[in-house]
């Protein structure tokens, strides 16, 4: 109910700088017009002396001349600058208020909706946040991490993650996606279970640090486990290998140029090899997921399944 209020409050606030705004357009428009006609003016020097008045500038290459024109330099300043002089005022006012509610950590979320939810408490998730640039709309639960450093796109609830009071604040139940982080297993375990327990169908990616904590997380349901500390060792590995591959894993990873996608798999594709679905589609074919697992088509070739996945590497939009 509080939240509905500020939101109501909010918009109420909105629509009168938008009140005040138009009306101040409208009397600067109304006023040039008239000193137009009645100093014989040009619209442009008429709409040039109009601005300067009522910003309180007043260079004075441009005056009344007649009483006329005094009388329409009066009202212009005490419509104009007063209404402009509120809006801007409103406006700061705004900036502040959120600047402040960032700084202690009341950032609100409101109504929002399909939004990717980021759960954690450590550098990760500050380097989450950054990759996740073109994602429209991002809220962040966490407890220790600095307002300031967190961008302004980004709305922020300062509060404990695993805390079900906190998470409901965060409209987890109209999230898109949720993305757990953070440096110890037992706290990413916990902020998992309060999630599920208020929301069991939410997709949910969780980086771990260990085998253990990513087999715990599969049985409450999360599949999307990446262990960071197993990826580090496999690129190393394969860096020895092949000393461009580390290379070109970030390259894939990182590149503004292209993005991993993932679509559904055809349907006149089902039952077919996957080397066939590979050779036939248009963009390029990295693997198949299937069955909780993902298929590179490099040793087996499996038939494809309706429900499966494709994983392709194709040009960013």
């Amino acid at each position: 109910m509080f939240v509905l209020f500020a939101r109501l409050i909010q918009s109420i606030t909105r629509r009168t700088e938008v009140y005040i705004g138009v009306t101040a357009l409208i009397c600067i428009f109304l006023g040039a017009l008239l000193f137009a006609h009645f100093e014989h003016r040009s619209f442009w020097q008429s709409l040039y002396w109009c601005i300067t008045t009522a910003s309180t500038v007043g260079y004075g290459d441009i005056a009344p001349t007649n009483t006329i024109g005094q009388v329409i330099a009066i009202g212009v300043m005490i419509t104009c600058i007063p209404l402009f002089g509120a809006l801007f005022s409103m406006m700061a006012a705004r900036i502040a208020e959120a600047k402040i509610r960032r700084l202690v950590g009341m950032e609100h979320v409101g109504l929002k909706r399909n939004h990717v939810l980021v759960l954690g408490s450590s550098d990760e998730t500050l380097t989450v946040i950054a990759a996740l640039k073109d994602v429209s709309s991002i809220v962040l639960v966490a407890d220790d991490i600095d307002a300031s450093a967190v961008p302004v796109n980004v709305s922020y609830i300062k509060g404990d993650p695993r805390d079900p009071n906190v998470l409901a604040k965060a409209r987890p139940n109209h999230a898109k996606h949720a993305i757990i982080t953070g440096v110890r297993d037992g706290d990413i375990l916990e902020t998992a279970i309060a999630l599920k327990e208020i929301v069991k169908d939410i997709p949910v990616t969780v980086s771990t640090r260990s085998a253990l904590a990513s087999r715990a997380l599969q049985a409450l349901g999360i599949n999307r486990t990446l262990i960071w500390q197993e990826l580090l060792g496999h690129t190393l590995a394969k860096s020895l290998q092949a000393p461009h591959a580390g290379e070109l894993l970030m390259q894939m990873v990182n590149s503004d140029e292209f993005v991993i996608d993932e679509v559904p798999v055809p349907r006149e594709m089902v039952g077919k090899p996957f080397r066939d679905v590979r050779s036939a589609h248009k963009e390029y074919v990295l693997g198949l997921a299937q069955e909780n697992e993902i298929v590179l088509g490099i040793r087996r070739d499996p038939v494809v399944q309706e429900g499966s996945t494709l994983l392709i590497l194709k040009p960013k939009a």
